[in-house]
């Protein structure tokens, strides 16, 4: 019988607070996943999963969420290369041909990437999933009704106006299917035959077969663009499927896929009979559910528990278990290089040896985030060892003698941007204190949390600042996905914008570095010279990392196997997921 907690949650209520994406380590490079394990007994083989939602789509090409692509991916969206659902973070980080045979092959100047279908692979009504598919797919991702994440665009070997914007239009546009259109999309995505896609890309990409991996590559039935609510149709390619469609913040019931082979996908294995999923859940509900609720040992919650509501887990004993993950996103203070102040290298640098991570860590909430030294989360495999490592409370004695060698006059004035609201000001406080400490003159500057981004995403906005705060995650497990945004001023810098280069960073030899690592076809030589671009950057004092987030999720005492992946921003693993008959 489980234990009532119910008052617990409800005066825990007032104190949650809403947090973000996550990712999780193990004892392979990193702190490892903790979790409280509870008996096991039940016979039905159904899985319940609680979500507040609403999911914006089920539609491949409009699925941005890291998270909402790792639940797609493990229950009915296939992709032509995926991200193992291993129970260690090695494993996590290992990428396989999903509907592909393999991760593909690349030309020597990586610019052109050749992948091939499995045999067998079907759609739900047992059609053959073809090149076509593929191709229809990545071309419904340049429709301007269709928000996609962009790499589409961004890579492929297809024409671009002066501003941007792709010359084609894709193929829901008026004239889309035209002949000349059609030219256009088909010399940048062949079909050789059925089963064999050709892509050819505007520069040389070396990591083109992990691109592959994003929901905007995945294959699209053209036919199912007619379909009423196409953005939440789930057409599968996977193990599961809708038994009768989705309805937006309510949810869907998941079965199993009858057309689905697990001879044709080597990733993925028969799981729960039923997926109940239910959105407009909040947290508290979805923890009490868990607790108290009917079928709740069967139950697993999709969002992370606030840390308020933590002790009513813990009060729940073996009814309940958790998971706690590091997090998908990292805090950082982007550093100018306009800033008169922060011109020398050696005072940039004192500046970070002065930075009490712990302090601004503690202030968010202990539970919810760790230390961070770098940009690039224990999830990449880029992650390296620490630089600038003066310890969490940071070493303001240090800082100060740095600044004396730098003579410089102090105390050394700077201002700081950062997004107001919830616990910020007395994270940005717990920084300040070392700070001035070390023979610094903070002012800090809070903009409203609204608009924070578009505000500091101004050129004018930026340059009136010393520090900017930030925060940002890996698309998928690359380092490229993390530094070319934030510090690449090509793609960011104008007249009148920074885009995500938020201290309008611009130095040659590190851009002319992440050319030849974006180029680079090899795993290991890639991640090696990606965690050597961060160090010089960190050596340089070009941004100061502060946190990444690290959160709990919460379910049933019947759920088996309840880890997180942070190859899918460190969302509960559905791959490995069952419950106990």
């Amino acid at each position: 019988m489980r234990r009532s907690t119910r008052g617990l949650i409800a005066g825990a209520v007032a104190l949650a607070v809403t947090a973000g994406a996550t990712a999780c380590t193990d004892d392979d490079g990193g702190p490892g996943p903790s979790a409280s394990t509870g008996g096991v007994s039940g016979p039905e083989d159904r899985l319940t999963l609680l979500s507040e939602g609403p999911v914006s789509a089920w539609d491949p090409q409009r699925i941005t969420s890291r998270q909402v692509a790792g639940l797609a991916s493990r229950t009915w969206m296939r992709t032509l290369t995926a991200y193992d659902p291993a129970t260690n973070l090695a494993g996590q980080r290992a990428l396989r041909g999903d509907l592909a045979d393999g991760t593909g092959r690349a030309s020597k100047d990586a610019r052109t990437w050749t992948f091939r279908l499995r045999q067998g692979v079907t759609w739900q009504d047992g059609s053959a999933i073809t090149c076509e598919d593929v191709q229809h797919g990545v071309a419904r991702s340049f429709d301007e009704d269709i928000t996609s994440s962009g790499y589409a665009l961004t890579y492929l070997d297809i024409p671009k106006r002066p501003d941007g914007t792709s010359r084609y239009p894709g193929p829901l546009a008026k004239g889309g299917t035209s002949a000349a259109n059609r030219k256009l999309l088909e010399r940048a995505v062949q079909c050789r035959d059925e089963r064999t896609i050709t892509f050819h890309l505007a520069e040389p990409v070396g990591n083109f077969d992990e691109v592959v991996s994003l929901p905007e590559f995945a294959p699209f039935k053209a036919s199912r663009d007619k379909v009423d609510d196409v953005a939440h149709d789930a057409f599968s390619s996977g193990p599961y499927k809708l038994k009768e469609g989705w309805t937006p913040s309510k949810g869907g019931t998941w079965v199993r896929n009858p057309k689905w082979s697990a001879k044709s996908d080597p990733l993925r294995r028969v799981g729960p009979a039923t997926i109940e999923h239910r959105e407009g859940i909040e947290p508290k509900d979805a923890v009490e559910t868990i607790v108290d609720g009917k079928d709740g040992g069967r139950t697993l919650a999709l969002d992370p528990v606030p840390a308020a509501l933590t002790p009513a887990l813990d009060e729940a004993g073996d009814a309940a278990q958790s998971v706690t993950v590091d997090g998908q996103l990292v805090d950082y203070l982007a550093v100018s290089s306009k800033s008169s102040a922060l011109k020398k290298a050696a005072v940039r640098t004192a500046l970070a040896a002065a930075t009490n991570r712990e302090g601004y860590t503690e202030a968010l909430g202990a539970g919810a985030g760790t230390p961070s030294w770098s940009l690039l989360g224990t999830a990449l495999p880029s992650t390296h060892e620490t630089v600038l490592d003066h310890g969490p409370t940071g070493d303001a004695a240090a800082a100060r003698a740095a600044l004396r060698k730098a003579k410089v006059r102090t105390p050394v004035k700077i201002s700081v941007a950062y997004r107001d609201g919830g616990q910020m000001p007395e994270a940005l406080k717990a920084l300040e204190g070392t700070w001035e400490d070390a023979g610094f003159d903070v002012t800090l500057e809070p903009i409203d949390e609204e608009d924070y981004f578009s505000q500091v995403g101004s050129r004018k906005v930026a340059e009136e600042h010393d520090l900017v705060w930030a925060n940002w995650g890996p698309d998928f497990p690359s380092a490229s996905t993390v530094l070319p945004p934030l510090f690449d001023d090509r793609i960011n810098l104008s007249k009148t914008s920074v885009g995500r280069d938020y201290g309008l960073w611009a130095d040659k030899d590190v851009t002319r570095a992440m050319d030849k690592a974006g180029a680079e076809t090899t795993r290991a030589d890639r991640a090696t010279a990606w965690s050597a671009i961060d160090t010089d950057l960190l050596r340089d004092g070009a941004y100061i990392p502060l946190r990444q987030s690290r959160l709990t999720y919460a379910a049933g005492s019947e759920v088996t196997s309840f880890i997180g992946n942070p190859a899918y921003g460190g969302v509960p693993e559905l791959g490995v997921v069952g419950v106990s008959r």
